[in-house]
């Protein structure tokens, strides 16, 4: 009945023509259909050999055997193929280099025809599935000419020593999450991904890039590394000591296996001889620090040198009112006492923001805090842009000291000159414009009611300004670390493995551990989390055979030099973190610490 009239028809050059193919295990079938009815019915078996191919490869021959049988029909024109093995449908929109290696001698020998695979469900396909399945038996067809598909080997394309390609062979033939996924790749995915192993369903996104050559698994040209062989292989893709970025492009090139990029951050965080040479963090977004509602409640302060001479200068966050005065001397006492003055002028503060130099860190200091009800912040060790205001306004007097020749008048002219909010700083702190050397109306030197939300809005307006001008060149806000994270602290120029102890109640500082002992405040952007030890950083250079070795950064203090107590970390109970009382060296000798520094704390 499917050979004769009105089932079968003639073949109509002018009307579209549908192939529909499909194979079984042991048979190949091919149907030409126009109109929804079939013109030429054909139908073979597979060698044994082909009938050891992957199932995907089955249903290629199954295309390659229908063009071949039906070459007058198909050759010169559009026809449309359909197949049940979906994965097809992509693999035919792909370019050549991009398909599985064994295919591509089957789809070479398709190039000649123009076809667009479709796919189309198993139990739809009647024809060629009952042809596939009632075969005839012979196999003379030579489908493939000149290569057989069976007799390609990667070897060629993957020239590496004898011993290697059969450690790949074993380790992948013992790999049982390879095997699992070489049984899928033979005998046919599923049509859905729910119907996969758990295990195996990674892999369906890129199904069809799946081959199995010579023992050894390929995602497209890329060998799937098993997983014995992994930690091998990260090794020699960090041989180099590559960073994260040109490692994996490295090892996608050419590897794959599933979390192979992650495998690679941790394997490079790891490296010690890499920790020692990285560079610092991006910058982070700006923080919007809370502007105060009136004149003299948060100042700034600093030391600075001018022509051997020291200074001392307090700014205040709300007007920017700056007040400069030259120290007899640097100490603690010397400090107190002009800040003390200032105050019997101005007023008590709220809250003063400082560096961590001894005489701001020191007893006396943190006493004069107490007494006087003021709040002592210190900005983190070796990031001056924590105190930005201070050290943006150092730049702004020292410049007028050293292009003028009365700093005084100098200083007068910056305080009465108005900001870009419109008013000066003399205004914003005193209500009133200071007499200069510009002739000036009586009424513009009169007392003036100034609108206190006016000026905080206009502050706020500039803030955000700021903080968008700066994050444009800035990364991501960086991730915070928690207590216990291993760590590598910036210090000297040089990078240290540290543990961390706390988080520092001031914004984006963490306090850190060496390993001998100290303990350290950092800001966040001086910190890099980390996996590797100091003792790791020895061992590589060693592996590496390098002239020089890294030295570790000295865990001991001569008693013949100066202690930078700025970095000894004060606990939250107002009791100092203590040093050491002894250490030693690596010769072995014992140095202890000077018993008059245990008056500083940080």
């Amino acid at each position: 009945m499917a050979t004769n009239a009105p089932l079968l028809q003639f073949y109509d050059p002018n009307k579209p023509l549908t192939l529909s193919v499909d194979a079984s295990s042991k048979g190949l079938g091919a149907v030409l259909i126009q109109n929804q009815k079939p013109v030429a019915y054909a139908s073979r078996a597979l060698t044994q050999t082909q009938q050891r191919y992957p199932q995907i490869e089955k249903e290629t021959l199954a295309i390659v055997y229908g063009c071949n049988k039906f070459h007058e029909y198909v050759y010169g024109r559009r026809v449309q193929i359909e197949t049940d093995h979906k994965p097809l449908q992509s693999i035919f929109l792909k370019p050549l280099h991009q398909t599985p290696p064994r295919l591509q001698r089957l789809l070479i020998t398709l190039e000649k025809y123009d076809l667009k695979v479709d796919y189309k469900p198993g139990k739809e396909m009647y024809l060629a599935d009952h042809l596939s399945r009632s075969f005839l038996k012979e196999t003379k067809e030579v489908l493939v000419p000149d290569l057989h598909v069976n007799d390609i080997h990667l070897i060629s394309h993957m020239p590496i020593a004898p011993e290697m390609y059969d450690k790949f062979q074993k380790e992948t033939a013992n790999d049982e999450h390879l095997q699992e996924l070489q049984d899928v790749i033979f005998d046919g995915w599923p049509n859905e991904k729910s119907e996969l192993l758990h295990s195996l369903r990674p892999y369906w996104t890129f199904r069809d890039e799946l081959s199995v050559i010579d023992g050894l698994l390929y995602k497209s040209n890329k060998a799937i590394v098993p997983k014995a062989l992994q930690n091998e292989m990260l090794d020699k893709i960090h041989e180099s000591h590559l960073g994260i970025v040109k490692c994996k492009s490295r090892a996608r090139d050419v590897l794959f296996w599933i979390g192979m990029g992650q495998d690679i951050e941790n394997k490079v965080k790891a490296c010690g001889l890499c920790g020692q040479h990285q560079s610092l963090n991006a910058k982070e977004p700006m923080l919007m620090p809370e502007i105060h509602e009136r004149p003299w409640s948060k100042l700034a302060t600093d030391l600075f040198e001018y022509q051997k001479q020291h200074y001392l200068l307090v700014v205040d966050y709300y007007s920017k009112w700056p007040e400069v005065m030259k120290l007899d001397n640097e100490t603690s006492k010397n400090t107190i006492d002009y800040l003390k003055g200032l105050m019997s002028r101005f007023g008590y503060i709220d809250e003063l923001v400082s560096d961590n130099g001894p005489q701001f860190s020191s007893l006396e200091f943190k006493r004069f805090a107490t007494e006087y009800g003021f709040k002592h912040t210190t900005s983190s060790p070796h990031y001056a842009q924590s105190n930005g205001q201070a050290e943006r306004s150092v730049q702004t007097v020292k410049k007028l000291i050293m292009k003028s020749k009365d700093p005084h008048k100098a200083l007068l002219d910056y305080r009465n000159t108005p900001l870009d909010i419109d008013l000066s700083p003399a205004q914003l702190f005193l209500n009133r414009r200071l007499k200069t050397s510009l002739p000036t109306s009586l009424p513009l030197l009169m007392p003036q009611n100034i609108n206190n939300r006016e000026i905080l809005k206009k502050l706020e307006i500039r803030q955000r300004k700021t903080k968008t001008k700066y994050d444009k060149h800035c990364g991501p806000e960086l991730k915070q670390l928690k207590q216990g994270d291993s760590v590598v602290m910036y210090t000297d120029g040089k990078w240290r493995a540290g543990k961390i102890m706390q988080k520092h109640h001031t914004p984006r500082s963490y306090v850190v551990q060496t390993s001998d002992g100290r303990r350290y405040r950092r800001n966040r952007r001086h910190i890099r989390p980390t996996a590797y030890s100091e003792n790791k950083v020895e061992n590589e250079h060693y592996k590496n055979n390098h002239n020089t070795t890294v030295r570790k950064t000295s865990t001991v203090c001569n008693t013949s030099q100066t202690i930078d107590h700025s970095e000894t970390i004060a606990s939250e109970e107002n009791e100092s973190i203590e040093p050491s009382k002894s250490s030693v060296t690596r010769s072995g000798r014992t140095v202890k610490v000077p018993t008059k520094l245990n008056d500083y704390v940080k």
